[in-house]
């Protein structure tokens, strides 16, 4: 079967019949009758059967044979008992399979490596000191990694900002990463169309871009014409910007979605389109990768790039503070998997649902030993008479191993099937923000492989005490009936701790559930300080070869104001630099009259750009003084707006209204004070910020965010509101267009998908439960029909036996409390960080979740319970 043999047992066994006829022959010819030669020679060979036997298992790998047959054996029985299979098959599949989808997020999410050659090679370059690590220093240094850093074999910069470009005439908004020429080397990267940067593009002439392979199918429909068109986007500094045409030479190869996993990069320039930030000496503001030479290690790699970096630094020095702080070393961070910004915000998030999945399939698993307990029972007799016959434990002991590995690979497989859908849904989810998150998820052999291991694991789990019950089955007893009694109470017992087993687990989820789903709405109830609901948010930019001077800017933006502000529904309309929690920021430092600074933090605050009516958009109280009007222009002297915590950190107790502060060494007079709004994370305390006039800028401002209050749904009129900023100014670029409610949603994505996938998972858990109470229960009724049917028939009231069946429940919940609420302390103590406004300790929490276990549980046994009061007593005398 297995392996071909030149000669088949049927064949062996025709020899041996022969020559047992040829000995029986020769003894006839001396005399013997028939049947006493035949016996002589019968005597004389041997046992022929087992001779054939021996042969037969000889000529193949018996074991192979044997696992072939419990393979065949138990199909069979899963064909015969389809009830038991598919139920078992459906519980381990909602088990396993939500293993699998969240393994495969957190697989793509923390533990994938980039598709670029030879990825545990390539290490970020990052400053460092006693505040921790940075990113590259800046330009200057990194050309110096570059050319004289010889344990690296390429050094390259990457630094990612949305461009404007204009293609076939029309102005969008791309995902973009500007790069250096030698970005696709040192990532060993090969075009799918046409070339890649290099080196020489960094001279732009001509000006050369590289499109990525998703923005090559989405923009262009994979179109191989796409390599030759030519795009126009800005290039310059603050002092000088032209407009420049460059043409697109290459696409990036299938798998690479940039650096950094969420966010594909859609279009890729030279760094040296940022002229003035390549030749500054003091700003960092991309990153930097490198790529090891064979055979040098990374803290000889380190010693060498922190050596070019002192020299960097002596040459220009800065603070003794800040070299200390921040600029103190070199440090070398591992490159394989990417830039961390998606597995910082996601890891917790992801490793908690792990902890969550693998406790719903060790409740799956404890339903599906008690379903194989209750099996093995009814089949104690087929077990006692195999082992009389000769069969040995060990054989038996395989054959349920074989069984039992059948039934969970069978719901592995519809499990992958379930994770598939289920993955598809969880990448949809995190792709359909404001900020979408575009994952890659391959199905590889690690996906595989823990698929598998996990239903091995769970076989030996969830077989182990059926195969144990099994072996030690006494033949003589189980023939005669006398071991059924005890049998049936050990199951019974192990029935009912497994299903207190599933209590405590189920209570653990339903208190991290409930925990986390508390922290969201109270996260939802933070007081951030401004009103989300009707407030429209509208990112529009400027083209800056069309308002290269600040008077046609600010007349550019006041026409779109007045334009929007006439718009029906329309109750206030303003333009910001930053709203509360997109994700920007600016940072300036700012100084005030008799405030000392104790270190070089205190002098810095963020600094947001706005129109007059930006806080009346928002719904954010003024406290003191005025809001900015119009007559807050280039023509008069600059004016500034403090909120609460910078007014507090610069001024104490002092009034800040009148006084001048120097922001970035422009004199400012402070003219109001507002209440603090939470501008980067829900979670923290807004900071210290200081906000300019739109018409007294520090930067040109080309991009705004026009935030739009209405009297009606924000939805409904962001179409008015473009339709109406297209119109007035042709050179204006609109980005994207949502609502403030739902830049609030993007800001707690994270948080959002832990609190329903947890919520999800804890109602699985409790319906798991639920089942599984329900069937030990079902067994315990149909084990004691008979002793109930006489304890009726002697004249106990059938509601007397329906309590003593809930009591029976009672005491397995009782049990499976008292073990899951400690429990549920010490995980939700573990996941404290993940937590707000809410205890691990809770324990409105914890009431909550044993009051809906209880009433769960005994509508549960209700049915089990009724079914035990109805029982007819001359049908159970009769029960076997």
């Amino acid at each position: 079967m297995f392996r071909r043999r030149k000669r088949s047992p049927d064949d062996f066994a025709s020899e041996v019949h022969a020559h047992l006829q040829l000995e029986a022959d020769d003894l006839r010819a001396e005399g013997l009758t028939e049947a006493e030669a035949r016996s002589a020679a019968r005597k004389t060979f041997g046992n022929a059967t087992a001779a054939v036997e021996r042969f037969y298992e000889k000529g193949r790998w018996l074991w192979l044979d044997h696992l072939a047959q419990d393979l065949r054996y138990s199909l069979r029985s899963m064909r015969q008992g389809a009830g038991f299979a598919i139920a078992a098959v459906l519980t381990l599949a909602l088990g396993m399979g939500a293993n699998t989808a969240i393994f495969s997020l957190m697989d793509t999410v923390l533990l994938q490596s980039l598709p670029v050659a030879d990825p545990p090679s390539l290490y970020f370059l990052r400053y460092a000191g006693a505040k921790g690590t940075g990113i590259s220093p800046p330009y200057p240094c990194f050309e110096t990694f570059r050319a004289e850093a010889s344990s690296f074999s390429g050094v390259a910069a990457f630094g990612g900002s949305d461009l404007s470009v204009r293609i076939d005439g029309r102005a969008e908004r791309v995902s973009g990463r500007r790069i250096s020429g030698d970005y696709f080397r040192v990532l060993g990267l090969n075009p799918v169309a046409g070339r890649l940067l290099t080196p020489s593009d960094e001279q732009l002439d001509p000006p050369a871009g590289v499109i990525g392979y998703a923005y090559w199918q989405r923009r262009f429909g994979g179109n191989p014409d796409a390599v030759g068109k030519t795009f126009v986007m800005a290039v310059g500094d603050d002092k000088k910007t032209v407009d420049r045409t460059f043409t697109i030479v290459g696409v990036t190869p299938a798998g690479f979605y940039g650096l950094l996993p969420g966010r594909p990069d859609d279009l890729m320039v030279p760094t040296t389109t940022l002229p003035a930030m390549v030749r500054d000496t003091g700003s960092p503001w991309f990153e930097s990768i490198a790529r090891l030479k064979p055979g040098v290690t990374p803290n000889q790699a380190r010693a060498q790039a922190d050596a070019l970096f002192q020299s960097y630094m002596r040459e220009h020095p800065t603070s003794a503070e800040n070299r200390r702080d921040n600029f103190n070393h070199m440090e070398l961070a591992p490159a394989a998997r990417g830039l961390g910004e998606l597995r910082e915000r996601f890891s917790a998030p992801l490793k908690a649902l792990m902890a969550v999945v693998g406790m719903v399939l060790l409740i799956a698993c404890a339903n599906i030993t008690n379903l194989l307990l209750a099996r093995a029972a009814r089949r104690e007799r087929e077990f006692a008479v195999r082992v009389a016959i000769g069969a040995g434990r060990g054989r038996l002991a395989r054959q349920l191993f074989v069984e039992t590995a059948t039934l969970f690979l069978t719901g592995a497989a519809v499990g992958a099937l379930l994770a598939w859908f289920a993955t598809r849904g969880l990448l949809a989810f995190l792709a359909g923000g404001l900020h979408p998150i575009r994952l890659a998820m391959h199905w590889d052999w690690r996906i595989l492989t823990f698929t598998t291991l996990v239903s091995l694991l769970a076989t030996f789990l969830s077989g182990a005490a059926p195969v144990l019950r099994a072996i030690r089955t006494d033949p003589h007893a189980a023939m005669n009936g006398g071991a059924r009694a005890s049998a049936s109470r050990e199951h019974a017992a192990m029935g009912r701790l497994l299903v207190a087993f599933q209590i405590a687990l189920s209570v653990v989820l339903l208190v991290g559930a409930s925990l986390f789903l508390r922290t969201l709405r109270n996260l939802y109830s933070v007081d951030p300080g401004f009103r989300a609901d009707h407030v429209a948010l509208v990112s529009v930019e400027l083209i800056e070869s069309s308002y290269t001077q600040q008077v046609p800017r600010i007349a550019a933006w006041d026409r779109l104001l007045t334009t929007v502000r006439r718009l029906p529904g329309v109750q206030w309309a303003s333009l910001a630099a930053m709203t509360p929690l997109d994700g920007s920021g600016r940072r300036v430092g700012l100084s005030a009259p008799s405030f000392t600074p104790h270190s070089d933090e205190d002098g810095f605050v963020s600094l947001n750009t706005v129109s007059e009516d930006y806080f009346a958009s928002l719904g954010t109280p003024l406290l003191r003084g005025r809001a900015f009007t119009e007559e807050d222009s280039a023509g008069v002297p600059a004016v500034a707006i403090l909120n609460e915590s910078a007014a507090r950190h610069y001024f104490a107790d002092r009034d800040p209204l009148g006084t001048v502060v120097n922001i970035n060494s422009r004199s400012s007079r402070i003219v109001g004070v507002v209440r603090d709004v939470r501008q980067t994370d829900i979670r923290q305390n807004a900071g210290r910020v200081v906000f300019i006039p739109l018409r007294q800028p520090y930067d040109r401002n080309f991009h705004m965010t026009l935030a739009v209050r209405t009297a009606v749904d924000p939805q409904s009129l962001i179409g008015a509101v473009e339709r109406s900023v297209r119109n007035g100014s042709p050179s204006v670029l609109i980005g994207s267009s949502h609502t403030l409610a739902q830049q609030v949603d993007q800001s707690l994505l994270a948080e959002r998908l832990l609190s329903w996938l947890a919520a999800a998972f804890g109602v699985l858990a409790l319906v798991l439960s639920a089942v599984g109470l329900y069937g030990v229960m079902t067994y315990s009724v149909a084990r004691r029909t008979s002793e109930i049917g006489i304890r009726l028939a002697l004249g106990a009231q059938p509601a007397r036996v329906a309590r003593s069946i809930l009591r029976q429940t009672v005491s397995i919940v009782g049990v499976g409390l008292a073990a899951g609420i400690p429990a549920s302390i010490l995980v939700a103590r573990a996941v404290r960080h993940l937590l707000y406004g809410v205890g691990p300790a809770d324990f409105a929490t914890q009431a909550g979740a044993a009051i809906l276990l209880a009433a769960v549980a005994l509508a549960a046994s209700y049915l089990p319970a009724r079914r035990a009061a109805r029982i007819d007593p001359l049908t159970a005398m009769r029960y076997e």
